[in-house]
């Protein structure tokens, strides 16, 4: 395997709007935080949860007449003159302002024509349908929607319908988005009605607590801790908390224990403790040639990583030969599969497969992605699939540094091995998918004992072991 050169309101009292931007989708709401926790790890205070907001009201649609559909008809004192309907009363005279003829109500203009649209009546907004009648309840206006009452007002601010809560800003339209009222975050669906839980939005996780605000600094949900940053964003990686290191699950942010993770042992109680150990190796092919395994391990390397498969047909000339010396040497061995993009991913992993399961390996077996041309995440993710379906283990993924920007956060849960012939194993460049390395390959231009011509050196952390 060789590297190639390769984010006015107001609530009885006026409170200040900003907007983060549209949510991608939403995770399932869990249980609320604890205040405090009693388990180890305990790497920080709760912050302390804010308390509900005061609604201003509270609605059931149930009791709410949403019809649109009105008779207006001559003989109950409508009729319609030049176009423009007028309500006669028994005496003949045009009826001006609110009236109720039936179950409805409507509203006739100084000169007895019936009014549509949006009316200010005593400083109150009211909305008019086509036929006359007065709204109640959810109405959607040139695409905004508005929520009436039962006396047709228009309302605003926060109110609880149907037991959810929506926010309205002063023009009555309903509110979506993030809003920031007394001092606490909020984020409102879609729909209208305000979040709880764990959701994404533009692509970062926050988490809400169950009566809508924000969370921030370190939670414990069900036992488990997570970190919020100031932004409310759940971290992932490394978090400096007091004069500790804690390190939190790439994928799902949960704060790891008892573990090795970016290069470093992690205690039960979570807190980064020395380096972790780390294994020289090498990683080989037939290019190689012949090698005296035991004259390697006498120069100190301990892991070998040997080709033993690439496409749907190919298997490496040496596979067996260095398989059977490398143990009989006694070194720790593993096998990589080189993808392509001219033959299935599946049938690929089926050959990887079939030619590694009868040998004993120690290491995780290794998919090499390096080459373009091609879907490369497909392929990725439909061999890894496969592969997990014949074998019942997940791969390890093989790139440098510079094709990663090829691939995305769909492989975050396989362990990565990197290649990189500029930087330290501490100092790789950070990406989007991972935060730590298992492997780390910094020269194809080694030179060990028992190898003629160049090899692959590498460094290994605990993690590459199966």
């Amino acid at each position: 395997m060789s590297i190639k050169k390769k984010i006015t309101l107001f609530l009885l009292t006026i409170v200040i709007m900003l907007s983060f931007g549209q949510t991608l989708s939403v995770q399932a709401a869990t249980s609320d935080l604890t205040a405090t926790s009693n388990t180890i790890p305990n790497p920080g205070i709760p912050e302390s949860k804010p308390n509900s907001l005061n609604v201003i009201s509270e609605y059931d649609t149930k009791s709410i007449n949403n019809s649109e559909n009105i008779n207006i008809t001559s003989e109950i004192g409508w009729k319609k003159v030049n176009g423009y309907w007028y309500y006669y009363k028994s005496d003949n005279t045009k009826a001006r302002g609110w009236i109720k003829p039936d179950e409805n109500w409507y509203y006739l203009s100084y000169d007895g024509k019936m009014v549509t649209g949006w009316i200010n009546s005593k400083s109150t907004w009211y909305y008019l349908d086509k036929s006359g009648s007065m709204a109640t309840g959810w109405r959607q206006i040139n695409n905004i929607w508005y929520f009436f009452n039962s006396s047709g007002t228009m309302i605003t601010g926060l109110n609880q319908i149907d037991n959810k809560i929506y926010m309205f800003y002063s023009s009555g339209s309903m509110a979506t988005g993030w809003m920031k009222l007394n001092n606490y975050w909020y984020y409102f669906y879609n729909s209208g009605s305000m979040a709880n839980g764990w959701i994404i939005s533009g692509g970062v996780n926050y988490y809400l607590y169950d009566i809508g605000a924000m969370a921030k600094g370190w939670i414990n949900l069900n036992g488990t801790w997570y970190y919020l940053k100031s932004s409310g964003a759940m971290a992932t990686g490394w978090v400096n908390s007091g004069s500790d290191y804690y390190y939190l699950d790439p994928s799902t942010g949960r704060l790891l224990t008892d573990t090795i993770a970016g290069g470093y042992q992690i205690g039960p109680d979570g807190k980064r403790l020395g380096a972790a150990s780390r294994y020289k190796g090498i990683d080989i092919s037939h290019y190689n040639g012949d090698i005296n395994f035991a004259k390697v391990k006498a120069a100190g390397i301990q892991v070998v990583y040997m080709k033993a498969t690439e496409g749907t047909t190919i298997v490496d000339n040496y596979l067996g030969t260095y398989y059977n010396g490398a143990k009989s040497a006694g070194l720790k061995t593993g096998f990589y599969h080189f993808l392509v993009g001219t033959s299935s991913p599946e049938t690929q992993a089926q050959n990887f497969y079939n030619n590694i399961k009868n040998k004993q390996s120690d290491l995780k077996p290794v998919l090499d992605v390096e080459k373009a041309g091609f879907d490369v995440m497909d392929y990725s993710i439909r061999f890894a699939n496969e592969f997990k379906r014949l074998s019942g283990m997940d791969v390890c993924i093989y790139t440098y540094s510079e094709f990663i920007k090829n691939l995305d956060s769909r492989l975050s849960k396989y362990t990565l091995w990197e290649a990189n012939y500029s930087r330290s194993f501490e100092n790789l460049p950070s990406n989007s998918i991972w935060n730590s390395r298992a492997g780390f390959q910094y020269t194809d231009q080694g030179n060990i004992d028992g190898i003629n011509g160049n090899v692959d050196l590498d460094e290994f952390t605990q993690d590459i072991f199966r």
